[in-house]
């Protein structure tokens, strides 16, 4: 008699067979959900290195167009991982415009089981060259005794003028202004005569000063009707005496820029700078930041809300700060220098101005560590070889020409 199979035994069989059949779909479709995705980040990775290429190629220093787009093709290769299997890779200069486009067939895993071997991914960028965006450069340059060192402050002087040129030449007429704040124990200006404490008549007044009182020189507020508000406190200890007196600011060209189209002028002024005095960061840097205020007492400045404009400082020192400045309860001491700077550099981030800072051929950690707080990201620390600060002023130059430089797609 024959033995008959049980129906439970059928219907797992049954199922088991519809599961096998039903799991090649599914798992395809599994696969080509990470295909997908993978497919897409490959195609994220390529555009973000033609975007980069094509910065590349309009930051470059090379002369000729195709030593130019040599360079954003050697930076594409790279930078993009599977730059070998790119087809159609173009970095082309068109008149204002770097382009840079290639298209890439990215190989499948899963859904080249059911026939698709790849998909057609490509990517396109474009830099204005022509760049409607201006910008505005105040340098706050330690002119100080100590300077004389090695030379420091002629290495100095040669490479700001050439970070000067550099960025004047990449520069359409009507977008770069640049100012200069050279300092030691005091700076060395001219302003409105009602904002100096020492201004007895006239319209205008012109010599030193050190810092207003507490909290006016954190900051950049007008000076009002107070004595406190208005600058023109001279400390009259050692610092400040023959031969370290205001006659020898004049005679060693220390005197501010306020910002300016007239690039050659400045250029002139600077060259001649020679140094003297003491050490007063924040004092520079009060008055570079109130060279980017459009406020008086200097009022070149663009508004902070102008969508294209962008504002920089840089600042530069070579010692530790040895002036003395005031602070909350009228008290004066060099530690109140330290703790103005800070609220200065903080002041001028939160207006979205860039701040760079450089300790030049020192390592003393009241400077570095001040300096690296006073500018994130954006802190150097050359040594005096004219190489160093040379390739430091280089390296602000590119970051300044890229933060001015349009990706129009």
């Amino acid at each position: 008699m024959m033995k008959r199979q049980s129906f439970l035994g059928n219907i797992k069989g049954s199922v088991s067979t519809m599961f096998a059949i039903a799991a090649v779909p599914m798992l395809l479709a599994a696969g080509t959900a990470i295909d997908y995705v993978r497919a897409m980040q490959a195609e994220t990775a390529l555009q973000s290195a033609l975007d980069a290429s094509a910065m590349a190629v309009a930051l470059s220093e090379k002369k000729s167009k195709k030593d130019r787009e040599q360079v954003g093709k050697d930076y594409f290769e790279e930078n993009f991982a599977d730059a070998t299997t790119v087809k159609a890779l173009k970095i082309k200069i068109q008149g204002s415009l770097v382009t840079a486009s290639a298209q890439y067939d990215y190989p499948t895993t899963f859904m080249a089981l059911g026939g698709v071997g790849s998909f057609k991914i490509g990517g396109l960028a474009e830099v204005d060259l022509s760049n409607d965006k201006k910008a505005e450069v105040v340098l706050v340059l330690d002119f100080s005794r100590s300077m004389v060192a090695n030379n420091k402050y002629k290495r100095m002087r040669s490479a700001a003028i050439d970070m000067i040129d550099a960025l004047d030449a990449s520069a359409e007429e009507g977008l770069l202004q640049v100012g200069l704040v050279p300092f030691s124990a005091m700076v060395h200006g001219t302003m409105p005569a009602g904002y100096v404490t020492q201004a007895s008549k006239g319209t205008t007044w012109t010599g030193c000063t050190q810092d207003r009182a507490y909290p006016y020189n954190t900051g950049i507020e007008t000076p009002g009707s107070g004595a406190a508000s208005k600058w023109g406190h001279v400390d009259a200890t050692f610092e400040n005496k023959n031969p370290r007196d205001c006659p020898a600011y004049v005679k060693n060209g220390l005197e501010i820029v306020p910002l300016t189209e007239d690039i050659p002028e400045v250029v002139k002024k600077l060259a001649k700078m020679e140094p003297v005095g003491n050490t007063n960061i924040p004092l520079g840097t009060e008055f570079g930041w109130n060279l980017l205020d459009p406020a008086e007492p200097y009022a070149e400045a663009s508004d902070y809300s102008d969508p294209k404009n962008r504002k920089f400082i840089i600042i530069l020192t070579d010692g530790v700060q040895t002036s003395k400045q005031w602070g909350s309860g009228g008290s004066r001491s060099v530690e109140n220098g330290n703790d103005n700077l800070l609220e200065i550099c903080s002041g001028m981030r939160k207006k979205d101005i860039t701040v760079f800072a450089i300790a030049y051929d020192i390592t003393d950690p009241k400077v570095t560590s001040l300096l690296k707080t006073c500018a994130p990201g954006n802190y150097f620390e050359p040594d005096a070889a004219k190489a160093d600060i040379d390739a430091v002023f280089r390296a602000i130059t590119k970051r300044i020409k890229k933060s001015t430089l349009r990706l129009a797609r």
